[in-house]
C-alpha cells in the first residue's frame, strides 16, 4: 500500500511539473512602438479588400496619421497621442484635429484608444462592433 502512495505522489509530481507551452506560446514583445502599424488579417479573410485597408504612422513626436487605402482612395487623418501604462495594461489614446468618421470609437468623438494585446494593437472600440487589429511592420 506504501508503494502505491509513494507511486501515486511521484506521478503527482511529475505531471505537474511537465512542460505544457499549449497556453504559454511566445508572443512577441513590442516596446519600441513608433513606426508603421498595417491592419492584421486573419488568413480566410486575406482577399477582402475591406479587410486591410487602414494603417497608422507613430512618430516619437507624439503625432500620427491614419491612413485608408480602399477602392483606390486615400484618406489620410491626422493628431497626437499618448501611451498610458497601468496594471501590466498599454494604451494607446489617439486625438485627431477634427471630426472624420473614419475614426473608431464608440461615441462620434475626435478619440480613439487601442490596448496592446499579445504585440497586437486592438481597437477598443470593439465594444461596439469595430474589431480592428494591427500589427507594427517596421
Amino acid at each position: 500500500m506504501k508503494k502505491i502512495g509513494l507511486l501515486l505522489v511521484l506521478l503527482v509530481s511529475l505531471v505537474s511539473c511537465s512542460n505544457d507551452d499549449s497556453d504559454n506560446k511566445k508572443q512577441p514583445v513590442v516596446t519600441n512602438y513608433y513606426g508603421i502599424w498595417i491592419q492584421y488579417t486573419e488568413p480566410r479573410f486575406a482577399n477582402d479588400p475591406s479587410s486591410n485597408q487602414f494603417s497608422y504612422i507613430f512618430k516619437k513626436d507624439n503625432t500620427f496619421s491614419k491612413t485608408r487605402l480602399y477602392e483606390n482612395i486615400n484618406t489620410t487623418l491626422t493628431g497626437t497621442f499618448e501611451i498610458i501604462k497601468k496594471d501590466n495594461v498599454t494604451q494607446f489614446i489617439l486625438t485627431y484635429k477634427e471630426y472624420n468618421p473614419l475614426i473608431s470609437n464608440c461615441s462620434s468623438g475626435l478619440i480613439e484608444s487601442f490596448t496592446l494585446e499579445s504585440g497586437h494593437l486592438v481597437d477598443d472600440a470593439r465594444a461596439c462592433d469595430r474589431s480592428y487589429v494591427f500589427k507594427k511592420i517596421y
